[in-house]
């Protein structure tokens, strides 16, 4: 493991060069991890986060798929104390040098991979068990629509979200007397402070975040659900693994197809508090 750690340090993991432009081999130099040949075909290995919110969640799912393709779930904790994992958030702490060596040693999948556009050439990704988005929401009384916020209350979001972003691209729609002030806040958990304390008057917030933070029950907690102002953008949450492991990425998709369709899924959204929406449709 102490290689995966010491990669979190090389200048290549914030190079400006795309990752997935690069040669597999390339990626990672070979004399830092050990290509390690699984051939247990009665177990998958599982890798996750453990100290990410949807944790429970996760390992649960493993099991679930399990049972689905009969065969031993072995769950494996990505732990990484140099990267901490942001409170009620889904971004893993790993660089993707380091996922490639966890790829390479330890996890035949790693769980909580988020689908974007562009991914590295070297890794495949798995359908969908989440497709995620988000709520504007307010402690405030007597606030039924945006327009209802006084203009002198701010309003949350994380930072480098793209929620953050289209809530800026609404307000400079507006003439400028008539703008909120945006709050930009490093994480999910910070912006529900902010709400407790009247810091700001409203957020666009991650809608598993609020469910989990709340037990599921956001009303009861005080918080208060308003229509969104622009169009949400959805973030879809799958599993990683190696881009030659094809069979291995089909038959997870066809196990995630048939836990959705027979209810599992939705069951275990609900029972960790991950929001009424979550499940792919």
């Amino acid at each position: 493991m102490n290689r995966v750690f010491a990669i979190l340090g090389l200048v290549l993991a914030v190079s400006t060069a795309p990752v997935h432009a690069q040669p597999a081999l390339d990626v990672v130099p070979r004399d830092l991890y050990t290509d390690t040949l699984r051939q247990d075909g009665n177990s998958i290995s599982f890798c996750y986060n453990p100290d990410g919110m949807m944790a429970g969640f996760e390992q649960e799912l493993a099991q679930a798929i399990g049972s689905v393709l009969l065969v031993e779930p072995k769950l494996v904790a990505m732990t990484n104390p140099r990267i901490p994992t942001n409170p009620l958030d889904y971004r893993l702490p790993w660089l993707e040098d380091a996922l490639f060596i966890l790829l390479a040693e330890k996890c035949d999948v790693i769980m909580g991979y988020v689908l974007a556009t562009s991914v590295p050439d070297w890794i495949l990704l798995t359908r969908p068990y989440l497709s995620t988005g988000n709520l504007l929401v307010t402690k405030q009384e007597g606030i039924a629509t945006i327009d209802d916020l006084p203009l002198d209350q701010r309003i949350g979001t994380r930072s480098l979200s793209v929620s953050d972003n289209r809530l800026q691209s609404f307000l400079n729609t507006r003439p400028k007397d008539q703008r909120w002030k945006r709050a930009t806040l490093y994480h999910n958990q910070r912006i529900l402070e902010q709400l407790e304390s009247g810091e700001i008057g409203a957020a666009v917030i991650w809608e598993p975040a609020l469910y989990f933070a709340t037990d599921g029950d956001p009303e009861a907690a005080g918080y208060h659900i308003l229509p969104l102002p622009f169009v949400d953008r959805r973030t879809d949450i799958g599993m990683a693994t190696r881009s030659n492991n094809t069979y291995l990425n089909s038959i997870l998709g066809d196990a995630i197809g048939e836990l959705i369709n027979d209810g599992t899924l939705a069951d275990l959204v609900d029972q960790f508090h991950l929001g009424p929406t979550s499940v792919p449709q």
